[in-house]
């Protein structure tokens, strides 16, 4: 057998298709991971406040859902003129909640995964390992991951607008270029995308549009020298650009929430770049390090670099990194100057701006790796460790989800359910009990929405108006909830006392109804202590319930919840 040559699955092969295929399959392993983790994590991520209400029609009462092209359309008018310029998003949100959850796992999933492959392509001429467990490495270590790629309200307010803004990018930027070429129905359809991305929000309109003016200021000269449809195609983008970005940045609902929330400077903006400094300055050492890489040959030209220094200087070659600067890294600054007046700037909101950081760090990681692709196994080796690195950050979290959030999502949705199903209206559900157990780094960075006992908490009464509940409380499967209905008006301070222990369990106040939960082995042991008042003769109603049903009453009497002497 040839030396050159590998005898795999009854095949020979030569070592350059068994490299070949070596790196293929690492991608396609690396991408069905990927994809298997965040397609969890769409599965597993509750409801948000924000999914609740953007199911429903404002100004309708919750009476109308958004299940028609009709009802998207009103919701979308509502939202322009009363909150926010983010039509198509919102709409979306409410497109796919009347749809099977499923569909949104499965087409969010593809979307993210969408993103990150075309991200790492904009300066790379192929789709690599490296540029996409870079991009995907970035957005792990970066804030706020779940929040802009797993609620339902965050992916189409940040990660599909992103999405879309991307697409502009890499297109224009390979056209204007001249790394691409588009026939008359590609023009066309890049110009109807560019207003579409500049429309779907104001951030893609803000990086978007930085990004292209700095393409017309930096690379003027280059054109100047384009045939004239070239010229004039790419004016006709830009300008539909504007106009979309003008479209929602200036909608009646932002001049609106603009005067409530923003329009004094502030420096909170800068606060995204702290918070992800760990990711930016990954950003930057890997600029360094092309920029040192590109000149290794020409600061070893002369044997004595410190007396050459001022010749060797001018030759110094920075092409790369100032093509990054100036057309990626610079956009997204430029950018951020108009977050400093407005009041509500989130790290998800960041995302559009993290995208033009990533496009120079997929560039500059795969150009390092091509630099030493003599040293095929350094580079294997690299590969290993940089993938066991950002999955020893997710993989907690995709582990959590599995053994904890998605049982849970199923039995109390199953519950909602249920309960909808007999008509109930006053409905207890399971409590989520697992958060102890959990580091809340294994959150990737999202905050889920769980019931809660306090049947006023917001997220109850969102969960309640959505299923047509009056009241929807959640209790620990080893609980009782007491229920006292009294005549008394106003609100009293009322205690639970532990009569074996001798002392006070629980301090609350209610008004003409009095709820609290007691452990189950404590039932006739922690009771409601009435020594100083006249509350057992005024009791009009008592239960004692618990997750799945009432607790008989030929079980108990009412001396066995309330302390009288």
């Amino acid at each position: 057998m040839n030396q050159e040559e590998y005898k795999l699955l009854g095949l020979r092969i030569n070592k350059a298709k068994f490299s070949t295929f070596i790196k293929i399959s690492a991608l396609i392993g690396l991408l069905l991971l990927i994809f298997g983790s965040i397609l969890i994590l769409n599965h597993s991520v509750l409801l948000s406040p924000d999914d609740y209400n953007y199911t429903f029609v404002p100004a309708t009462g919750n009476s109308r859902r958004v299940d028609s092209l009709e009802n998207a359309l009103m919701s979308a008018k509502f939202f322009y003129n009363n909150w926010t310029g983010r039509v198509i998003p919102h709409v979306l949100i409410g497109v796919f909640r009347s749809l099977d959850p499923n569909v949104y796992t499965v087409v969010n999933s593809l979307m993210f995964m969408f993103l990150i492959i075309l991200v790492g392509k904009v300066l790379n001429k192929k789709t690599s390992f490296f540029a996409i467990l870079s991009v995907f490495g970035y957005l792990t270590f970066s804030m706020m991951f779940g929040e802009k790629f797993a609620w339902i309200s965050g992916a189409f307010n940040y990660l599909w607008p992103a999405t879309m803004m991307t697409i502009l990018v890499y297109y224009f930027y390979k056209y204007y270029t001249g790394e691409k070429e588009l026939n008359i129905l590609g023009k066309i359809a890049l110009i109807l995308f560019a207003f579409i991305a500049a429309f779907m929000h104001e951030n893609t309109a803000f990086v978007g549009g930085s990004f292209l003016l700095c393409m017309f200021i930096f690379k003027f000269k280059d054109y100047l020298n384009f045939e004239k449809s070239k010229k004039i195609t790419l004016a006709i983008i830009f300008v539909m650009f504007c106009l979309g970005a003008a479209a929602t940045i200036f909608a009646p609902g932002n001049l609106v929430r603009m005067e409530g929330e923003g329009g004094n400077f502030s420096w909170a903006f800068l606060d995204n770049y702290k918070n992800n400094q760990k990711v930016l300055k990954a950003v930057l050492l890997s600029m360094v390090a092309v920029f040192v890489l590109e000149n290794i040959k020409v600061l070893k030209d002369d044997e004595n670099v410190n007396i050459s220094f001022k010749r060797n200087f001018k030759k110094l070659n920075y092409s790369l990194v100032k093509e990054e600067f100036l057309h990626f890294i610079l956009p997204a600054l430029i950018a951020t100057v108009p977050m400093a007046v407005i009041a509500y700037f989130p790290p998800r909101a960041f995302l559009a701006y993290e995208v033009m950081f990533m496009i120079v760090f997929a560039k500059n990681v795969c150009y390092v790796i091509e630099y030493f692709s003599n040293y095929e196994k350094l580079i294997a080796a690299c590969s290993i460790v940089a993938t066991l690195f950002v999955f020893a950050q997710f993989s907690p979290s995709t582990l959590a989800q599995i053994n904890y959030i998605i049982p849970y999502k199923q039995k109390v949705t199953a519950q909602y359910e249920e309960a909808q199903k007999r008509g109930e209206k006053d409905v207890i559900v399971s409590l989520f009990e697992y958060s102890p157990w959990i580091h809340i780094y294994d959150w990737i960075n999202i905050s889920n929405f769980y019931p809660e006992f306090n049947f006023k908490m917001p997220v109850n009464r969102l969960i309640s108006t959505y299923y047509g509940f009056d009241r929807l409380t959640a209790l620990s499967e080893n609980e009782y909830i007491i229920e006292l209905t009294v005549d008394t008006e106003g609100i009293n301070p009322y205690s639970v006392y532990d009569v074996e222990a001798e002392q006070f369990t629980l301090t609350f106040e209610y008004d003409n109804l009095i709820r609290f939960s007691i452990p189950k082995d404590k039932f006739k042991v922690w009771k409601l202590d009435c020594r100083e008042n006249d509350i057992e003769n005024l009791v009009l109603d008592y239960k004692v319930r618990f997750v799945g049903g009432d607790l008989s009453k030929d079980e108990y009497s009412l001396d066995d919840l309330l302390l009288t002497k």
